[in-house]
């Protein structure tokens, strides 16, 4: 029989001191020490006794001969310190095993270059849409009954697995969005001026990450788009379609109402190009325009297009850099 309480215990390794536990007695013993913490203060207590009480015995007895002599006082207490460091040794050995010590716990490091997109599956199962030049850490697993939490610099869109015992938190430098199950998107660039979070499907809890605490902004439902300005630290929530959400996935890219200048900072990160403004005034020119699937000519061509002649732009020899220039936007 297993002993549940303290005295149980106690009684049994005063048996072992004695040598007169059962192999089953011992058994429960070490069972016992590899389950708790803080044993050797039980055990201290019965060995000092021990000690005192073999001091006070009369010399005599202590040395008279028996038919079955027991074990000098020294190894006896010998045996003793060698049980608890036993103890101990196992204990600690027991701690560094993976289930037992969050430390142990490996992060994982997944980034993306120019140009590039990954499809990452989270340990619980989450799928996660990897946009380029993103960085995105999570636990080699998630611990049980704990919080999902996750880091991103940069975008991605996130189909995460529904378990309302363990909230999906991620952090995204100023920006912290918990959910329990669902499907949205996170733009979250270092270079941005603005963050965002978009839900497609399900609840999303947004709120402001600082060191004294989260501050809540909104609870946002599907086919709701918030933006934070990073300077102001101000947010504003629109209405925008559940498709346009996630469509860099699949190579669309949706502008709308949006300047030129951080029309290019999104195309930079996705083809290998970089852009040079001869003209300060075109960065602040916006557009309403879709690009699917086009290489950077074709939008180039169409950007031109759409300014009616008031912007117009050049490749360079290696074709690795666009020259845009023009008086203003028409």
């Amino acid at each position: 029989m297993k002993p549940n309480t303290e005295e149980e215990i106690k009684e049994i390794f005063k048996l072992y001191l004695n040598q007169q536990s059962t192999p089953k007695q011992e058994a429960a013993l070490f069972d016992y020490i590899n389950k708790h913490e803080n044993t050797q203060s039980l055990f201290d207590e019965q060995i000092n006794n021990a000690w005192k009480e073999d001091i006070a015995e009369p010399a005599t007895e202590r040395i008279t001969i028996t038919k079955n002599p027991t074990l000098p006082i020294w190894i006896k207490y010998a045996a003793c310190l060698f049980l608890v460091c036993t103890f101990a040794l196992s204990w600690y050995v027991i701690q560094q095993r993976p289930e037992y010590n969050n430390s142990s716990i490996v992060e994982i490091t997944k980034t993306t270059r120019r140009g590039e997109k990954l499809k990452l599956l989270l340990p619980d199962s989450s799928v996660v849409y990897l946009n380029a030049m993103s960085k995105l850490s999570f636990p080699k697993r998630f611990e049980p009954g704990k919080k999902r939490e996750i880091k991103l610099e940069g975008e991605a869109f996130f189909e995460v697995k529904h378990d309302a015992s363990r909230p999906f938190i991620v952090h995204s430098g100023a920006l912290q969005t918990r959910v329990l199950g669902t499907s949205f998107n996170i733009n979250a660039y270092a270079d941005n001026k603005t963050y965002s979070v978009s839900v497609r499907t399900g609840k999303v809890g947004v709120s402001e990450a600082k060191k004294d605490g989260q501050k809540q902004f909104s609870l946002l439902l599907p086919g709701k788009h918030l933006v934070y300005n990073l300077a102001s630290k101000k947010y504003t929530i629109m209405e925008q379609r559940a498709t346009d959400f996630n469509s860099w996935t699949t190579n669309r890219f949706i502008f709308k109402n949006e300047t030129l200048s951080n029309i290019l900072i999104s195309l930079k990160r996705s083809y290998l190009v970089d852009f040079k403004i001869n003209s300060t005034k075109l960065l602040s020119c916006r557009f309403n325009a879709t690009f699917t699937n086009q290489n950077i000519k074709e939008i180039a061509d169409q950007l031109q297009t759409m300014s009616s002649g008031g912007i117009h732009y050049k490749f360079n020899q290696n074709n690795t850099i666009i020259t845009f220039w023009g008086e203003a936007c028409q």
